[in-house]
């Protein structure tokens, strides 16, 4: 008897702050949907510090009166539900009322609110759950808030957060989705005194997706407007020549609530299956909207995911939406669309089967109105997965077939290195005469093996190259050899190169771009999310430097790492989405690389410690034939 006690208010605050409350960017997501569902069409965001020091949002919505604002602090106060069956029906983005109990409980809490009828608001002072104060204030309709020194009576959970930088790129992801959820509202985001997004309200989705995701990725998007089964799929999608090496930028509005959806990534991934290489990713922008009781949201604690009563039949009419989208690439002209027509409100479109395309009416929006001009697929290779930790280089099997030849890495004179967009089969070298003459003593080249190898022979048995992780390689040391110089060695571009980005990957690049220089890139900041690149490195291998950028700014934003690694980290990155092999070699072409690999520094790995060839010994051939 008596081990059973209910748990003081305080302490079971935490708990709950725990769950809902996991870092910075959980606090403006939770503050922002009351906002939204409080009727606001202007949310302006400031953070300091990462949102560590201080958050706060600005709305100009319905506002609380004095009871409701200390109300509003108690757990499971909510004005979203009110009976049993409002569960299976959920239209708004709140409604357990955890998250304003939650957040004042770990952090020193202010908040201001005022109804547009009342002469007077009404402030509310919490710290660390404890209400301090409750008065009247001057204030604008609607309601402010403020969070300072979020966990600051948690010292255990504070270590546990980010780096400012980091913490902030977080709130920038969840603001973007929260500004493409909602395009009729106006927010901006202001991080350390400094405005990072600022978009207006509007109507026009795909304005507010060039705003957000550059217009680069805007360009290379078709329109999708597709109803079936009382479920309706709108939205944009990428091209399949316009795809990441991630799903990051895979974003969907599920009834308003940007979330994700094991079901929608399942049909984005079936509808372009035989249109994009393994290991790239189309970005999409989709929304999503059916009854609500066909939608389970409340089955994360942060309300991250959603399920769906019908997942196959809801992955059914978003692959068709898709795939009528995809067929339709050549023809968008045709299509005649209602400029007028507000792309929020419902389409008149005519369900369709896989067979057919859909059947538009005049009331449907324009697609010359959203959509953008079409452009050519572009040619795409997988990158290779690999994380950027430290190298540690494993030797392959022993006795080694041969030692290499120079101690450091070699660096090549712009008269050597032939144009930057060259392929990796082209590099221009000085081009011996016979194989024997290219390659150390003892090693001579037997030709390419398969799709993507070659095949040579030592003193002690056969090694097979792998060509791609042999080019990553040498790539990879000669940027090294630019680190090491006081002039790096670079090829200007006779046209320089613009690309668009969207807000967060132009704020990455930023700050990268003195790690880019060291390596022989020159990208200048263009105005806006735009960038322009006037030279690259030379002996830099022909490629989409659009893809590759974007690419590289993907695997940077994944990974977390130290200024000092910085631009390490970025010659692996660079060196692996730079390369592109083609599918045949000529016989020079393959001497020359594989003289150009034995000339590395540790020719045995490429630059993300995977093999570049397999040594296969004449002793282990005996035992494998028992001879």
């Amino acid at each position: 008897m008596g081990i059973i006690k209910i748990l003081p208010a305080e302490v079971a605050g935490r708990i709950a702050a725990g769950e809902v409350i996991e870092r910075p960017a959980s606090v403006i997501k939770e503050l922002v949907e009351n906002s939204i569902d409080a009727g606001a069409t202007r949310i302006r965001v400031v953070t300091e510090q990462g949102g560590q020091k201080l958050m706060q949002v600005v709305d100009n919505g319905r506002g609380m009166d004095r009871e409701d604002a200390i109300m509003c602090l108690s757990a499971h106060a909510t004005s979203k539900i009110s009976r049993e069956g409002d569960v299976g029906q959920i239209v708004t983005l709140g409604f357990r009322g955890e998250a304003l109990p939650s957040i004042s409980s770990v952090s020193r809490f202010e908040m201001q609110t005022r109804q547009p009828e009342s002469l007077t608001g009404t402030e509310v002072i919490v710290n660390n759950g404890v209400i301090q104060d409750v008065r009247d204030c001057g204030c604008a309709p609607g309601t402010s808030i403020k969070v300072a020194w979020l966990f600051g009576n948690l010292p255990a959970r504070r270590k546990f957060l980010k780096g400012p930088a980091t913490e902030d790129d977080h709130i920038q992801e969840m603001i973007l989705l929260l500004a493409l959820s909602r395009p009729d509202i106006a927010f901006e985001l202001v991080q350390n005194g400094r405005s990072v997004i600022r978009v207006p309200a509007s109507n026009d989705l795909g304005t507010r997706i060039q705003l957000l995701l550059g217009a680069d990725a805007f360009a290379a998007m078709l329109p999708v407007n597709y109803v079936e089964d009382g479920i309706q799929v709108r939205g944009f999608i990428s091209k399949p020549g316009f795809t990441r090496s991630n799903r990051r930028d895979q974003r969907v509005v599920i009834n308003g609530r940007a979330a994700s959806a094991e079901t929608v990534f399942f049909a984005i991934r079936e509808a372009y299956d035989a249109l994009v290489m393994k290991g790239r990713y189309p970005g999409v922008v989709l929304y999503l909207d059916l009854a609500p009781e066909r939608v389970d949201v409340n089955v994360h604690p942060a309300k991250r995911e959603v399920r769906f009563r019908e997942p196959m039949r809801v992955a059914k009419v978003v692959g068709t939406a898709l795939r009528n989208a995809l067929r339709n690439l050549a023809g968008l002209d045709s299509l005649s669309w209602d400029e007028t027509q507000n792309p929020f409100g419902d389409p008149q479109v005519q369900p369709v089967s896989d067979n057919e395309s859909p059947t538009l009416t005049d009331t449907t929006p324009k697609a010359d109105a959203l959509s953008p001009n079409p452009i050519e697929p572009q040619e795409v290779v997988p990158p290779l997965v690999a994380t950027p930790a430290p190298i540690v280089f494993q030797p392959i099997q022993s006795p080694l077939p041969f030692a290499p030849t120079v101690s450091q890495p070699p660096v090549h004179s712009e008269a050597e290195s032939g144009s930057p967009h060259a392929g990796v089969s082209d590099w221009k070298m000085v081009q011996p005469q016979t194989v024997e003459a290219a390659l150390p003593d003892g090693i001579r080249l037997l030709g390419p093996l398969h799709q993507g190898y070659l095949l040579a022979e030592g003193r002690e048995g056969l090694i097979v190259v792998n060509v791609r992780a042999a080019s990553q390689r040498i790539l990879f040391e000669r940027m090294l050899a630019n680190l090491k110089q006081k002039k790096v060695n670079q090829q200007p571009l006779l046209i320089p190169v613009t690309i668009n980005l969207a807000v967060d990957e132009a704020r990455l690049l930023a700050r990268q771009l003195e790690h880019f220089a060291s390596l022989g890139y020159t990208i200048e900041e263009f105005g806006g999310n735009a960038f322009v690149i006037t030279a690259v490195p030379a002996n830099l291998p022909d490629s989409d430097l659009g893809t590759a950028m974007r690419d590289i700014l993907s695997d940077l934003r994944r990974d977390t790492v130290t200024n000092r690694q910085s631009a390490m980290h970025l010659a692996q990155t660079a060196s692996r989405h730079a390369v592109r092999v083609k599918q045949e070699l000529s016989p020079m072409e393959q001497q020359t690389l594989l003289r150009d690999l034995l000339k590395c520094e540790m020719p045995y790995a490429d630059a993300s410690g995977l093999p570049t060839m397999v040594h296969i010994t004449y002793s282990e051939l005996q035992k494998r034939f028992k001879s």
